[in-house]
């Protein structure tokens, strides 16, 4: 196998084996690329819980440092530049007097929370459950009686000193109270628009989810509602009702109620594009269901299925759906995020909200690993946002609270009582990282070395020599060297070869067999055509050499030509290359071997245009020859010169067009004795060799 054969077969190798270790490593890339990891930020464990949960974290608006964390039987804690406190600031058994509550099943605060001057000020909503009271301000059925044993109720708070460490009470009223039948069938969730400003008509409306009801289905109030009213006492009334709220005109529908979900609902949440459009999660047997509700629908008998934005698998748990409203993960913008649980994993799935029927568009749904500190304890999260809309998340076994950033080793900011979290296990990373570094390194230090190879193969050799004529001497010159390197006596050479390809095609000695003539000059050039005309693919190599022998039998070899693929290394071109080589042959063979050597012929063509007869005979056109160039002295040599012999009688042709043709044959005759004087001056014709041409240009002239 040669060495361009092999190299190509190298290539193709390395390329096969490069594709395979990419695509065995890419999926794991992929999967490290999409992981998220945990940066804690709080540690939760110093507020005693007894026999009680963690419910939910929220931001304090206006302050990006403070949160209010909430547990289930209704006690809330301040959480102030990630450090929780000791003990709660509001305790909703102590603040309503009522030991019998059941739970604390939501909370939000009002948008006005951070305006001195509005009313809102420092307060928020809870809902929770408790036993029944017998009050008339309270919603129930409206076509069926039941004895309901338990109210969802929500309560407005008020709170002064917030931002000292132990906050007190202020104020407190009843906003609403719904009759259950079971404590699930609690009051979900209490939400504000946070797209609707100040200056809108519908700033300031709160939304409430009431579960759905197995036993009461068919009241519209009890099928999965969202009711929306104005949380704020008017006379006598506890809250008010939006006078755009779409069913109020319907006998049989609550006027609070804006949506009907007819199934259960999980979570409900705000798409920016419009105030009136929410995306709910429902709990379906097969699967959850996320669709894009707007006020006034009513989906009781069906859920149109245009409305549907994505199906998500069942899982035994059920982990509320939050629309990303951060700006930090480029990756999860305009997506729906839900966490996941899967063999002791948790991953963020991240959904594009385009419709389920779109097949298509399940690749666009991406898991995302989450990446935590501590993997062998059974862990148990909940996610909820900060203040811009990035990610918290709350584990509830270890009372952790976490951000969730791009994986990145990077100092701690904050002071907690762990270690910081390390970052992804990158080691088969980092082991294809090392292994790709040597493998290019390995390519280049090739290509480099194949580079050096060439440029030895063409600096240990001879690029040029010149003829001192007078001196009789060679001048030889390195490669870019103006000056000469070293210099011998013409007469000192015993041996000339001329190399095609590292092949011998021409030599020149003092045996009689191998002189230098006419025939054999035909042949080398002969020899060169046919590697000429071979196509240069891919690592082809051409050169052409003369190889010098002295009476030392010190060789001298010189690199006129060389070529790989579509490069050539070497200032002149092929032919110029082959007329020098040529030229040095008859040179040296008239030194070295010249009684054998032949004269040299040139051919000279005299070419003329003939006008076009009217009857024309057959002509005899002057053969084709090689223009010669000769820039060192040669050998004696023999000028013919074939022209073409025309009679202007025997053709018929006018006196005319003779004259025509007469001053460009004038021309061309000129030129010939102009060349003949300057082959003259370089001594390559004597003087009786140059009267003999000229008197047989002459004479053509004379008979034409």
């Amino acid at each position: 196998m040669d060495k361009s054969n092999w190299f190509n077969h190298f290539k193709c190798y390395f390329i096969f084996t490069l594709v395979a270790m990419l695509s065995q490593v890419s999926h794991a890339a992929a999967q490290t690329a999409n992981d998220l990891e945990l940066s804690a930020i709080a540690n939760l464990d110093k507020a005693v819980l007894e026999n009680d949960q963690w419910h939910s974290v929220l931001p304090v608006i206006g302050d990006e440092n403070q949160y209010f964390v909430s547990t289930k039987a209704g006690k809330i804690y301040q959480l102030n530049h990630n450090e929780i406190s000791q003990s709660a600031f509001f305790d909703l058994k102590l603040a309503l007097k009522n030991p019998d509550i059941i739970a604390l099943t939501a909370i939000t605060l009002d948008p006005n929370f951070h305006y001195r001057d509005r009313d809102g000020y420092h307060t928020f909503y809870t809902a929770h459950t408790e036993a029944s009271k017998k009050i008339k301000s309270k919603l129930i059925p409206k076509n069926t009686k039941i004895n309901a044993p338990y109210d969802a109720v929500i309560m407005r708070w008020q709170v002064t000193g917030l931002q000292n460490q132990s906050p007190k009470l202020s104020k407190q009223h009843e906003v609403m109270r719904i009759a259950i039948l079971q404590p699930q069938e609690h009051i979900q969730q209490l939400s504000f628009n946070p797209y609707v400003e100040p200056w809108h008509d519908n700033f300031g409306l709160l939304f409430v989810a009431l579960a759905r009801s197995e036993s009461l289905k068919t009241e519209a109030l009890y099928a999965g509602s969202i009711l929306r009213i104005k949380p704020e006492k008017y006379g006598l009334q506890n809250y008010t009702i939006p006078a755009d709220n779409p069913f109020t005109k319907t006998a049989d529908i609550h006027n609070e109620i804006v949506f009907i979900a007819g199934h259960k609902t999980e979570h409900f949440d705000w798409i920016k594009k419009s105030t009136y459009s929410l995306l709910v999660q429902f709990n379906q047997q097969d699967a959850n269901v996320l669709i894009e509700a707007k006020i006034g629908d009513d989906w009781r008998e069906a859920i149109p299925q245009a409305q549907i934005k994505k199906r998500l698998p069942a899982v035994n748990e059920k982990h509320k759906t939050l629309l990303y409203h951060g700006r930090e993960l480029k990756t999860l913008w305009g997506k729906a995020l839900h966490l996941q649980e899967t063999e002791n994993d948790w991953h963020l799935q991240a959904i594009a909200l385009n419709s389920n029927l779109d097949s298509e568009n399940e690749t666009l749904d991406t898991p995302h690993k989450l990446i935590k500190y501590n993997a062998s304890e059974q862990a148990k999260f909940s996610l909820h946002q900060k203040h811009n809309g990035e990610l918290l998340l709350l584990e509830h076994s270890q009372q952790r609270l976490y951000t969730i950033n791009k994986p990145a080793i990077t100092e701690t900011k904050t002071a907690i009582i762990e270690d910081p979290i390390s970052s992804s296990n990158t080691n088969s990373v980092y082991a294809f990282l090392f292994f790709m570094v040597i493998i290019l390194t390995g390519y280049f230090w090739y290509l480099r070395k194949n580079g050096v190879v060439k440029n030895s193969f063409l600096q240990q050799q001879w690029a040029n020599f010149e003829v001192d004529v007078a001196a009789k001497t060679l001048s030889f010159y390195k490669r870019h060297a103006k000056s000469a390197e070293k210099i011998i006596n013409i007469s000192s050479i015993t041996r000339s070869e001329i190399l095609l390809n590292d092949e011998v095609i021409s030599t020149i000695s003092a045996d009689a067999s191998q002189a230098f003539s006419n025939d054999l000059e035909n042949i080398v050039l002969t020899t060169f055509a046919k590697e000429h005309r071979l196509k240069m693919m891919d690592d082809k190599q051409r050169g052409i050499q003369i190889r010098l022998t002295d009476d030392q039998k010190k060789h001298y070899l010189f690199c006129l030509y060389f070529r790989i693929g579509n490069i050539r290394h070497t200032k002149l071109k092929y032919q110029e290359v082959i007329n020098k080589v040529i030229d040095w042959q008859w040179l040296f063979a008239q030194y070295i071997n010249p009684d054998v050597t032949t004269k040299r012929k040139i051919k000279v063509q005299l070419a003329r245009e003939i006008p076009i007869p009217s009857k024309t005979n057959k002509t005899t056109t002057a053969p084709t020859t090689r223009p010669e160039t000769l820039e060192d002295n040669s050998t004696p040599v023999t000028l013919i010169l074939e022209t073409s012999n025309i009679s202007n009688t025997d053709n018929g042709l006018p006196a005319n067009s003779t004259q025509d043709g007469s001053a460009d044959i004038d021309t061309k005759l000129v030129a010939a004795l102009d060349k003949l004087v300057i082959m003259k001056k370089q001594g390559y014709l004597s003087e009786s060799e140059f009267n003999i041409a000229k008197t047989k240009i002459l004479k053509n002239l004379t008979n034409d």
